[in-house]
């Protein structure tokens, strides 16, 4: 009987119920993770940290890190660009437009269900 209890409260906590917070920020993320899941604030936030250590760890590493159901982040290489003349826009006149170098610049791919879930997103009008 007493396994029956314990698997009975087991239910109850993974089926708590935690109201979302009204304004995502750092500190209403860690208070949802620690009241959803019985632990402290702090246990919360080292959580949270490592899995974004995790997460940037891998990217620089070259993977591609999956983020959830959302998408996967990378680091992908711009190319460089050649010297060239460009035209300012209100004169008219000619410009040299530098080089640039090759850099590294992180992205970010959407999934697909998650892009089709965003069509029926609330966007607050500023």
């Amino acid at each position: 009987m007493s396994k029956n209890l314990s698997k009975n409260a087991a239910k109850d906590t993974a089926k708590k119920k935690v109201k979302y917070p009204e304004k995502c920020t750092a500190s209403a993320i860690i208070q949802y993770v620690s009241e959803k899941n019985d632990i402290s604030k702090k246990q919360a936030k080292e959580i949270i940290e490592d899995l974004f250590d995790v997460i940037r760890a891998g990217a620089i590493n070259g993977e591609r890190v999956p983020v959830g159901t959302f998408g996967k982040l990378y680091v992908r290489v711009k190319p460089a660009t050649k010297a060239r003349i460009g035209r300012n826009p209100i004169t008219g006149e000619e410009i040299k437009i530098p080089p640039k170098k090759a850099t590294k610049v992180p992205k970010f791919v959407f999934n697909k269900a998650f892009k089709e879930a965003s069509l029926g997103a609330k966007v607050k009008i500023k």
